[in-house]
């Protein structure tokens, strides 16, 4: 018996656009392809969350997920920008990051 597995992309992708590392504030958008959906601030200070747009799309493409789901992936790569004091995540994430 084999079992085999099919993944296929989604197109949903979280940019994390800004980095404020005087007021600890993280802002990224959830992307559907190009279109940007929703965009998050989260402040690790307080545990604020600011949100415009909406995740309606989103959920539609991507069920198994709920809108906590992203948040809370927003949230831990806030706290890690911020603890590492990260200004720049795509050169981060690309390997191109130096301290």
């Amino acid at each position: 018996m084999t079992c085999s597995s099919y993944f296929k992309r989604t197109g949903i992708i979280i940019n994390y656009t800004h980095v404020d590392l005087d007021k600890n504030q993280v802002t990224a958008t959830i992307c559907h392809e190009e279109d940007i959906k929703l965009t998050v601030t989260i402040n690790t200070d307080t545990g604020d969350v600011q949100k415009v747009g909406s995740m309606d799309e989103i959920l539609q493409i991507s069920p198994s997920e709920d809108e906590d789901f992203y948040i809370e992936v927003i949230r831990e790569w806030a706290e890690i920008f911020i603890s590492k004091k990260i200004t720049d995540p795509q050169a981060y994430f690309s390997g191109n990051y130096s301290d």
